[in-house]
């Protein structure tokens, strides 16, 4: 079976905007999605974020073409009334962050990947079955490498 990973909106980011910390990373997860060795979901959120960073800094034509590809090979998938609800009920100090921990676990997601340390930091070990790894990790995984430690 196929690992199902929860891309957050900044591994998107990380691929568009050339030259982050984990550009590398982030498009080795991306080229294994198109290989279809790994399974991803990617909120419309993210991808409506990412239209609006992209677009202040003139990366319209390279987020159409990336986002159009993504289309194809990731489960765009809509955040819900219940994610809403959960998130509220279960506020940690980050309600966007929570909203997305909420659908990565109503996805059925296996890891959770993110750059963002304060996110992993908050919800790491919070659900048995959901892993939060930088890209950095989560490549170390998909190889079969040792996985460093979190930072």
């Amino acid at each position: 079976m196929k690992i199902k990973v929860f891309l957050d909106t900044n591994v998107l980011l990380d691929v568009l905007q050339q030259g982050r910390p984990f550009t590398a990373s982030s498009q080795v997860i991306l080229q294994a999605i198109w290989d279809r060795k790994i399974e991803a979901v990617l909120t419309t959120q993210s991808v409506v974020d990412s239209a609006y960073i992209t677009g202040k800094e003139g990366l319209q034509q390279t987020f159409f073409n990336m986002v159009n590809r993504c289309c194809d090979y990731i489960n765009m998938d809509y955040i819900n009334t219940f994610d809403i609800r959960l998130a509220c009920r279960n506020y940690s100090g980050n309600f966007e962050d929570d909203v997305l921990y909420f659908r990565a676990l109503d996805a059925c997601c296996d890891v959770f990947v993110t750059s963002d340390v304060k996110l992993r930091n908050r919800y790491s070990g919070k659900h048995e079955h959901l892993q939060f790894m930088s890209p950095e990790e989560f490549v170390s995984k998909i190889r079969g490498e040792a996985i460093p430690s979190q930072t």
